[in-house]
């Protein structure tokens, strides 16, 4: 070890506020609590703001919001535009037009409420919003419009409540973008919901402005077996749900954001909740019809988000997850998806176009990026797989701007202190570009090869009895082993 690298970690250890004799937080199984934010947050006094889609990209949003106590006191959302010229004062100050009254239910775990209200908007000028009640409001906020031609996402998973995710959060706080995807393992709560609420403060700040929709992890399994993160987020419904009139489920939902279609699955993480089947048969439904419009012309990318990566080479899960080959990856390929969002590996990994493990031009990429901050780990020794663009080892997030029918993607990273257990419990300062590639779109004489009836729920589930046995295992054995 050199003599730099020593200091750099002395300093960063006096940075924290850790003594030599504090003790390092080594990987474990959650994100870690030590650097959460300090709240002092009267009653009723809204908190963890943060704005979703509940439905279209342009017209619409939802903001979810919580308050404290036993009582939930009656809330509303109220809202109007920013005019051109506005200044800053005139945002926070200007009578808000708009009100609707919010939908209240207790939030999971803990004495406190949840809010939630969804409401159309002037797709034309900036959002301005605040949310609360009679007995007091928070500041106002503000969204910006959705683009019409060139816009930007950002797609990071598990975070936790840490200094390397106050890293990320802060780099985040300073990037371009329209919207945030968020691949599962958020909180890393495990059970202890207070988690939850120090996650919101961290990210509350980006999420009240940014819009975001999040996936289910197999650590939010472990929150009343999800049912946490679906009382905590706001999202639209399932095509299952619009045909049958069920339920939504909140954790597994597609959308589309202009000329992009996006399907956000849980990957069986939450499979203790018995919507799987339905699940499958969304999944199978939802992307036959993604695949019908794209080759129509109405659409250009069909992007999936989950948490579980299909295949992998972080050290211990190569080369694959077999249930995930089995349960989705046939469905993926019949309709031919373009990007995989994934998380859960704690290591930054991109394919190129792959099918069945092997590279293959009409496959889809896999964007492995777990690099939220949780931990940081390590690749196999053997080497990568021939499917394997790029690697990385150290926190980060990848940046995607779409325009028309390419998508740029750039990784930007802070590698760690050094590859030691000890080493890797930080990251050095700044981040900086790790990554660049572009994805093109199919076309529509390509995508016409994509277009297939979906298929009944008998052939769906035929082998449910093993994809369900097989995944219980995987979420068991993920959860003992830090998943």
């Amino acid at each position: 070890m050199s003599a730099s690298t020593s200091l750099t970690r002395r300093q960063m250890l006096r940075r924290l506020g850790l003594g030599a004799g504090a003790g390092l937080l080594l990987p474990g199984c959650n994100g870690g609590r030590g650097f959460a934010p300090q709240r002092s947050i009267s009653p009723f006094q809204p908190r963890g703001l943060h704005v979703s889609l509940p439905g279209d990209a342009h017209s619409s949003r939802a903001v979810t919001w919580f308050t404290d106590g036993v009582e939930a006191p009656q809330s509303v959302v109220e809202y109007d535009v920013v005019t051109p010229g506005m200044s800053a004062q005139e945002i926070q100050t200007a009578p808000l037009r708009h009100q609707v009254e919010a939908e209240s239910e207790p939030t999971t775990g803990i004495d406190a409420y949840t809010h939630r209200a969804r409401f159309e908007i002037d797709p034309e000028l900036p959002l301005r919003y605040r949310v609360g009640s009679a007995a007091g409001f928070s500041p106002v906020k503000v969204v910006q419009t959705t683009p019409s031609d060139t816009w930007r996402f950002v797609h990071f998973g598990d975070q936790g409540v840490n200094h390397r995710a106050e890293q990320l959060t802060q780099a985040l706080s300073q990037e371009d973008y329209d919207l945030l995807l968020i691949a599962g393992d958020l909180s890393y709560a495990n059970g202890d919901q207070p988690i939850w609420d120090d996650w919101f403060e961290l990210m509350s700040p980006i999420m009240s402005e940014r819009v975001t929709m999040t996936a289910p992890g197999n650590h939010e399994q472990k929150d009343f077996g999800g049912d946490a993160f679906k009382n905590r987020f706001t999202h639209p419904g399932t095509l299952t749900s619009d045909l049958f009139g069920a339920e939504p489920p909140n954790s597994f939902y597609s959308f589309d954001y202009n000329r992009v279609h996006f399907l956000v699955t849980t990957a069986g993480a939450l499979i203790g909740d018995g919507t799987l089947p339905v699940e499958l048969a969304n999944i199978e439904l939802d992307l036959a019809n993604a695949a019908l419009r794209r080759a129509a012309g109405q659409i250009d990318f069909i992007v999936v988000m989950q948490h579980f990566t299909i295949w992998t080479d972080q050290e211990g899960r190569s080369p694959a997850n077999p249930t995930l080959v089995a349960l989705e990856e046939n469905i993926f390929l019949r309709y031919g998806v373009d990007v995989a969002l994934v998380g859960h590996d704690h290591v930054y990994q991109r394919s190129v176009p792959m099918m069945l493990g092997l590279p293959n031009l009409l496959g889809y990429v896999q964007m492995m990026v777990g690099t939220g901050g949780a931990s940081i780990r390590l690749f196999d020794d053997n080497g990568p797989q021939s499917w394997s663009a790029k690697e990385f080892v150290g926190i980060g997030y990848a940046s995607y701007e779409v325009d028309g029918d390419t998508i740029r993607g750039v990784f930007k990273g802070a590698p760690p202190l050094d590859m030691s257990e000890e080493g890797r419990q930080f990251a050095e300062e700044g981040f900086r570009v790790i990554d660049e590639f572009e994805i093109k779109a199919r076309g529509r004489i390509l995508a016409q090869r994509f277009v297939h009836k979906p298929r009944p729920a008998e052939v769906l589930l035929a082998d449910f009895d093993a994809i369900e046995r097989h995944t219980l295992e995987r979420n068991a054995h993920a959860l003992k082993h830090c998943g």
